[in-house]
């Protein structure tokens, strides 16, 4: 497929690349973030830290920032990966609350065999070229990066206590209800209640049984349904109910409750006639 690179407003502007290589070879270089690759198939040797390594499909690859490497095809048939470059903070924050200075850099393996973490971290860039939410984005890739520091590094860091904040968890409940078309963020959800993005996230999952994205999409559906009950089309409904387009409300409506909007639609016209 051919190679696509891209830049994200989200967790502070991340930049993102998805496609396959087969005669280039990427000379000696660094990052001034981390790199972490996600092998899918295919081979890639690639030099760093005094040693040659081989990623091979379902393997995560990490470079440090300003850590030098190479890459290059292992054999004719090439690879494919997906890539992304989260910056040092974004790593630290997880760690980190709101005003402390932040940690050191989280020491990690350059090659990773983890398949629950690698689907993970898949689905979170995934979610970056499709249209999901931003607040779905951010969530995603934050628990996916948490996993990631907590399961590999080598010193993991003491994970911050995701504190009973009931008065800040049900201020973020009652703006994703009222607000339940508008395409809010984790980062302006965290700095309403003035937790940390990743305590916001963990904290309202064990309180609401569900992240806040997550709960975000059952708000829309809910009120989808009822602008279809209205007499909305389906594609206003998706528009009103704040999905991306009708494909996007397709998708998550037949996911949940079994039916098509528009087979939910002319249910509820033939009970209204009858």
């Amino acid at each position: 497929m051919p190679v696509q690179s891209w830049r994200v407003p989200e967790l502070g502007g991340l930049d993102l690349l998805h496609g396959s290589f087969t005669t280039h070879a990427f000379a000696r270089h660094t990052h001034d973030t981390y790199s972490i690759g996600l092998l899918g198939q295919g081979a890639m040797t690639f030099d760093c830290q005094g040693a040659t390594h081989t990623l091979r499909p379902g393997q995560i690859g990490l470079i440090h920032p300003d850590e030098v490497h190479t890459g290059h095809a292992e054999t004719t048939d090439g690879w494919t990966y997906r890539n992304f470059y989260p910056d040092a903070p974004l790593l630290q924050g997880a760690f980190t609350d709101p005003g402390e200075d932040p940690d050191a850099l989280p020491q990690l393996p350059v090659v990773i065999n983890d398949p629950a973490l690698f689907q993970a971290l898949v689905t979170a860039h995934r979610a970056f070229e499709e249209r999901a939410s931003s607040l779905a984005r951010e969530s995603l890739m934050r628990a996916a990066l948490t996993h990631l520091v907590r399961r590999h590094a080598f010193q993991p860091p003491a994970l911050r206590t995701a504190l009973h904040e009931p008065g800040a968890l049900r201020l973020v409940r009652a703006q994703l209800e009222d607000e339940f078309a508008r395409n809010v963020t984790l980062d302006e959800l965290a700095a309403t209640t003035g937790l940390n993005p990743f305590t916001l996230l963990r904290a309202f999952r064990r309180t609401y049984g569900l992240p806040p994205h997550a709960y975000q999409l059952q708000v829309r559906l809910r009120h989808a349904k009822r602008f279809l009950r209205g007499g909305e089309t389906v594609v206003d409904t998706a528009l009103l109910a704040g999905f991306a387009d009708q494909s996007h409300l397709g998708r998550h409506f037949r996911r949940t409750f079994g039916v098509t909007p528009q087979q939910y639609r002319r249910g509820v016209k033939n009970v209204l006639s009858s």
